[in-house]
C-alpha cells in the first residue's frame, strides 16, 4: 500500500506516533470533538450525552458560545472514559510550518480553481465566519486520510492560527493501522 501524501508530509516534519492516551490533552479533545461531536465514529460517554442534551434544550435561546462551551465541558469531563476505550488507538502528532500548509491547501482543487491567492481564499472564509481560538493550548487540525484534501478537520483554527501568524499548525493524523488489533480467540 503507498504511503499517503499527509503521512508523508507530516514525516518530513518529525512526526511521532503516539497512543491516545499518551498525546496532550488538547490533541485528545480535538479527537474527541471531530469522533464524536461532529461524527459518530466513537460511542457516546454519559458526561458528553448529557452535554447534547442541554444543548437541544437551549439550542436557539443563546448564543453558539454556550453550545460550544457546555460541549467543551462535557468533552472534557469525559476524557478519562475515551482514554479507556481508546487509549490504545494510534495516532500521529507534528508541527507543521504555517507556510508548508497554505500552500499545501492552496493546491486542493477547488481552491486552486476559485481563489487566486492564500490572502484571497483566507479573506473569502473570514467573511463567512469563523470562531477565533486561543494562542495557548491550540487544538491540531486533523489532516486528511484522503489524497485529495489537506484535512478533515481544524479548518477553522488552521485559518485563525495562519491568519494570526503562528509560525506552525499543530496537526494529527490517523497512521495507517491505528486501531489496536483485536485478539482472536
Amino acid at each position: 500500500m503507498p504511503i499517503r501524501k499527509n503521512i508523508k508530509l507530516a514525516k518530513k516534519y518529525g512526526a511521532k506516533i503516539r497512543y491516545f492516551k499518551d498525546l496532550p490533552k488538547t490533541h485528545q479533545y480535538a479527537l474527541i470533538q471531530y469522533m464524536v461531536v461532529n461524527g459518530a465514529a466513537w460511542d457516546v460517554s454519559d458526561d458528553l450525552a448529557n452535554s447534547f442534551e442541554e444543548c437541544h434544550k437551549i439550542r436557539g435561546k443563546f448564543p453558539y458560545e454556550k453550545e460550544k462551551a457546555i460541549l467543551k465541558k462535557g468533552i472534557c469531563k469525559s476524557l478519562s472514559f475515551y482514554i479507556e476505550k481508546y487509549g490504545n488507538w494510534k495516532f500521529g502528532m507534528v508541527d507543521i510550518p504555517t507556510k508548508v500548509m497554505i500552500k499545501a491547501v492552496m493546491q486542493e482543487k477547488d481552491v486552486k480553481k476559485d481563489f487566486e491567492s492564500w490572502s484571497d481564499y483566507h479573506q473569502w472564509y473570514k467573511d463567512s465566519g469563523y470562531v477565533k481560538h486561543p494562542r495557548k493550548n491550540r487544538w491540531p487540525s486533523i489532516l486528511s486520510s484522503f489524497d485529495d484534501e489537506v484535512m478533515e478537520d481544524g479548518w477553522h483554527r488552521f485559518h485563525c492560527y495562519a491568519g494570526r501568524g503562528d509560525k506552525t499548525i499543530p496537526c494529527i493524523y490517523y497512521p495507517d493501522n491505528c486501531e489496536p488489533k483485536k485478539k482472536v480467540a
